[in-house]
């Protein structure tokens, strides 16, 4: 019997059968051994009840937790059940790295922490079980890191929108007196937004960790974002936080922050549905986000230039939305293709060395091509090299590289780095714009990952 549990793990489950195994045994093998490992089952009729049952005999740690569908209601049961100092998550189609809890435990109580979050590491599976892994970071600012954070004065982090809520620990006792649970909509879609929101705004001690334990899978074909009927539950959650955030006072506060989210989720689901149901969902898109519509120019503070067009094309009118959506994806087609076309032995130069620039290089790593170069205006980075590729003054790769490719990877400035390009002599034909880290993650770096599976299998 452990005297006192450091870490409860929350697993909720419902028929995972090819997963949950996995998920548990990972939260089984952590170096910290003081921790209790909760599953909540949600009625599970696949034979997942059966390696539950199994491993409850090998570990006394777990206990079994039978709940009502539903991932909202299966989190508050078992964080209503949970004995430990922290709270940590692992959902059933994931896994950990073995000293997840142990390094984070000794940051929470080193520092205090109410709320810790980590990057992660996402992966895909190939038919053989081989994974392709790509850490994610939480934010681009370093400034975020590893230092302590006042959210209820400290917005930055609720400002990077939904994030991996589930890579860190929360103290148990701050959840409870907060009264942070999820909410126990019907379904098991989008019931951790809220969770998410109002964990980023009301931690008086909080710490991003760039070290990444958390293992997601993206490739669940039952996850809920990949399910094109959670258009309804979607908006619910969103209605359900707003009326959290009125009766606490704090809608004004959180206003523009909650519309961004909102738009960024309403991209997200458009971007998981079939081509008839995006054509369906359209309207409904808009007529969420005219009902809360920011005063004008509030709206446009802290928006990507995206998140500004969608709001500008639905004050518009439904066709114009429709328009623009289907114009993101063109560009996203052209850019792809240009992409996979670049001729052999040609120089590549990627513009940016931040994150996006990073998922560049790792794309061209699949393609079986190299960067001659990485250019960046941030003259801290001249002279040094990330992985074995140098970072030079952009006027010293057009020197060297005059009829290069460059690959320009950058969310905020891209369309100054073209004029500054096409000022040292380099032609539009010659660039290649990556603009969006999120739809060049899944739309261009994992399409050739799973291209790549799929040319195996032919070969095989």
């Amino acid at each position: 019997m452990i005297e006192k549990i450091k870490v409860s793990v929350l697993i909720y489950v419902l028929n995972g059968l090819p997963y949950i195994e996995r998920c548990i045994r990972s939260v089984m093998n952590q170096t910290l051994q003081e921790i209790e490992i909760l599953v909540i089952d949600g009625g599970s009729t696949d034979g997942t009840l059966d390696i539950i049952g199994n491993l409850l005999h090998i570990d006394k740690r777990i206990r079994m937790i039978h709940s009502g569908p539903g991932v909202g209601l299966q989190f508050n049961t078992g964080l209503r059940e949970a004995k430990g100092e922290y709270i940590g998550i692992c959902e059933s189609d994931d896994y950990l790295l073995s000293d997840m809890y142990e390094k984070q435990y000794e940051l929470v109580k080193q520092y205090q922490l109410d709320v810790l979050r980590a990057d992660a590491n996402h992966f895909v599976e190939d038919s053989n079980g081989k994974e392709y892994t790509f850490h994610v970071d939480l934010s681009k600012e370093d400034g975020l890191y590893d230092c302590v954070l006042n959210l209820t004065e400290d917005s930055r982090v609720v400002e990077l929108g939904v994030n991996s809520f589930w890579s860190g620990l929360y103290r148990r006792d701050f959840l409870l007196n907060e009264k942070l649970f999820m909410n126990e909509t019907k379904g098991a879609a989008y019931q951790d937004t809220t969770f998410s929101f109002l964990t980023a705004i009301k931690a008086k001690r909080a710490m991003l960790s760039r070290k990444a334990f958390y293992c997601y899978r993206l490739d669940n074909p039952n996850s809920s974002v990949n399910n094109p009927k959670r258009i309804t539950m979607l908006m619910e959650e969103y209605r359900l936080l707003k009326k959290r955030l009125e009766e606490e006072g704090l809608f004004e506060k959180y206003r523009d922050t909650l519309f961004s989210w909102r738009i960024r989720g309403h991209l997200g689901f458009y971007d998981s549905l079939s081509e008839k149901l995006k054509k369906e969902y359209v309207p409904l898109m808009r007529q969420e986000l005219l009902m809360d519509m920011l005063p004008e120019g509030l709206w446009e503070k802290g928006f990507s230039e995206k998140e500004r067009e969608v709001v500008i094309r639905a004050g518009w009118s439904e066709e114009a939305l429709a328009e623009y959506l289907e114009q993101i994806y063109r560009e996203l087609e052209v850019m792809y293709c240009r992409l996979e076309q670049i001729k052999e032995k040609v120089p590549i130069v990627i513009f940016g060395c931040g994150a996006l620039g990073k998922l560049v290089y790792r794309y061209l790593t699949f393609t079986d091509r190299k960067a001659a170069a990485y250019a960046d205006n941030d003259s801290r980075l001249w002279g040094t090299y990330i992985g074995s590729v140098p970072v030079l003054r952009p006027e010293e790769t057009v020197r060297l590289f005059p009829d290069g490719v460059y690959i320009i990877a950058n969310v905020e400035h891209f369309k100054e780095i073209q004029d500054q390009l096409e000022q040292y002599g380099i032609h539009n034909g010659n660039m290649i714009v990556c603009n969006d880290y999120g739809f060049f993650f899944k739309h261009v770096l994992l399409k050739r990952t799973l291209r790549n599976e799929d040319d195996n299998a032919g070969i095989l």
